[in-house]
């Protein structure tokens, strides 16, 4: 009995101890508090990219011309296996404040009249002279620590679409040769602000 009047005596401090703890923080002290907010610039985003007839490109589709370049043994205006077509475009940056990367995306190709695969149409993108392929982005930078402005954000984009020639393919583009007038070229046109 006299073990258990401890052990209660001692809990019973414990408590007390803790109890005290807590009741500390609650008596009358001195406190200031502050609040403050800051303001800061917001870097602008000014992109547009238009096509050769000046109409601005957005997320629904529009067209825009791409002319067959010319080949000896095709027909002119027509493209087929091993020939090229170019479309240009402009990419304007003029006022935006970050560095932007740029990419071209060739997608799912269709055509009138046929089903034949189309996979095999490649896509370069030319940007200020640079060639790169479809899926890499291309980096603008910053002219120095300014926006761009309408002499340096001005960029003629020339999209280049290839008609490969690949022996394993030939029953398609035979069949698209047969069957088809027309084919469309979707491509995807993205800028977004480069994080370095």
């Amino acid at each position: 009995m006299r073990k258990s009047k401890v052990r209660e005596t001692v809990i019973a401090l414990v408590i007390l101890a803790i109890a005290l703890f807590f009741i500390a923080g609650t008596y009358a002290r001195y406190s200031t508090q502050g609040v403050a907010s800051g303001s800061l610039p917001v870097a602008k985003w000014a992109v547009a990219i238009t096509s050769d007839d000046g109409k601005t490109l957005s997320s629904t589709t529009q067209d825009i011309t791409f002319t067959v370049q010319s080949n000896t043994n095709v027909v002119s205006g027509k493209i087929a296996p091993a020939v090229t077509a170019v479309a240009e475009i402009e990419l304007d940056l003029t006022g935006t404040e970050v560095a932007v990367d740029f990419d071209a995306v060739i997608g799912s190709l269709t055509s009138s009249g046929s089903t034949a695969s189309l996979d095999k149409m490649t896509l370069t993108t030319e940007v200020d002279g640079t060639t790169y392929t479809s899926g890499t982005a291309q980096t603008i930078n910053l002219v120095g620590d300014s926006a761009f402005t309408a002499a340096n954000g001005k960029k003629k984009v020339t999209l280049t679409v290839t008609w490969e020639n690949d022996e394993t393919n030939n029953a398609d583009d035979t069949t698209m040769g047969t069957t088809a007038p027309t084919i469309t070229i979707p491509v995807t046109l993205t800028a977004k602000q480069h994080i370095g």
